[in-house]
């Protein structure tokens, strides 16, 4: 649970004055999501506010009496998960605006849905029947599809345009590798009442998805959602502890330093550091240092547990990154960290970056770096000793 009481938020959907910057970001956004016919493509890493900065353009499209809705794909184990997602998405948005939406949709999807109640809105909606969970995965793509159709159809009929966010559009691979992408791809082009915002942030697999073969080359426009800039987010750090009272001396330049360059994490260290430094009056770069080991503390178990899981070319390959001045095939960093040849440093390297521990870098001298800059705090603290290093 978040505190009331400190001027940075972490969890869920940052709004307010706790969000800052990505103002082109949300004109392009909004710009799209009002646009009949409109579709676009955002995708970066996790953790850099996609979803926040999303609902933020969403939110400004229905505060102008447009219609837009956000749809979380990231957790759906089926295409039916994925419908079910849309279908209540779009009830939450709509239906206090189109109180006829539920019914419009069970007429248009006949005998795959029903109408439950939504315990978050009190509000009818039609989601499929539970039975197509466990339908080929051909039939439950279909019923996906049709629920987007569907919407499309009603939004036609209304005269109005609806704005659809998919968030992890991605996962469609999951569930009919390419034949599922191309499924996808034939519908959207073919929706002329519906805008779409393609969300993602597994970057190797999207990257393959608008390549030159891949379904979605050449039908979308392009938003590469990097970091904010650090200068600008390093004086709002300092703003925000300063309006609460405690002197703030290159905390927020300490902390884009450390925790960067993800904006979760460095706001998650911000966090820490005001915590600590509230009923002090003043902080500094000194705090945040103690902040970073306190909250890679706080996850000690799940990385023991991680670590614990990988094999020794893995564990050194991390050690490597996380301590390394040249890259991971260097006889120097080959011997400095056990790894025998330059084959197997790379093959652990490409597992690691598959599992989402690492990623590719141009910026660190071995060519990679850390998803969690945590993580890598961690494995410098707990095992420097074994390589008797200060």
């Amino acid at each position: 649970m978040e505190d009331a009481g400190n001027p940075f938020k972490i969890h869920g959907v940052v709004r307010s004055d706790y969000f800052t910057d990505r103002i082109s970001e949300i004109r392009k956004m909004t710009a799209v999501l009002r646009e009949p016919g409109a579709k676009i493509l955002v995708y970066g890493a996790r953790r850099m506010g996609k979803t926040s900065t999303l609902m933020r353009a969403i939110e400004r499209v229905n505060r102008s009496r447009g219609h837009a809705f956000l749809a979380d794909l990231s957790t759906a184990s089926t295409p039916i998960d994925m419908g079910n997602r849309i279908l209540r998405s779009a009830t939450r948005a709509l239906g206090r605006r189109w109180q006829d939406l539920p019914n419009a949709l069970l007429q248009a999807l006949g005998a795959s849905v029903k109408l439950t109640i939504d315990p978050a809105t009190s509000l009818p909606t039609a989601t499929f029947e539970t039975r197509l969970r466990s339908a080929s995965l051909s039939e439950q793509r279909k019923g996906l599809m049709e629920a987007l159709d569907s919407i499309n159809t009603l939004a036609g009929e209304k005269g109005s345009n609806i704005g659809i966010v998919l968030d992890e559009f991605q996962e469609i691979h999951r569930f009919g590798g390419t034949e599922a992408e191309w499924q996808l791809r034939g519908v959207i082009q073919n929706h002329h009442h519906l805008s779409y915002v393609l969300a993602g942030s597994k970057t190797h697999l999207i990257g393959r998805m608008i390549g030159r073969e891949g379904a979605f080359y050449g039908m979308l426009d392009h938003m590469n959602f990097g970091p904010i800039d650090e200068a600008h987010l390093a004086r709002w750090i300092n703003r925000r502890i300063t309006a609460e009272g405690i002197e703030a001396k290159g905390v927020g330049e300490r902390c884009t330093a450390v925790a960067g360059p993800r904006t979760r994490d460095i706001v998650q260290l911000a966090r820490r550091c005001f915590d600590l430094t509230r009923t002090r009056g003043e902080a500094g770069p000194e705090d945040v240092d103690r902040a970073f080991v306190e909250v890679a503390e706080e996850s000690a178990a799940m990385f023991t547990s991680e670590w614990e899981r990988l094999t020794r070319h893995q564990q050194n390959v991390l050690r490597a990154v996380a301590g390394g001045d040249s890259g991971l095939t260097t006889r120097r960093v080959r011997e400095r960290f056990a790894l025998s040849e330059s084959g197997t440093a790379s093959n652990a390297a490409r597992s690691l970056m598959e599992a989402g521990k690492l990623l590719k870098s141009s910026d660190h001298p071995t060519g990679y770096a850390f998803d969690s800059p945590f993580f890598r705090g961690w494995i410098i603290r707990r095992t420097e000793d074994d390589l008797g290093l200060p």
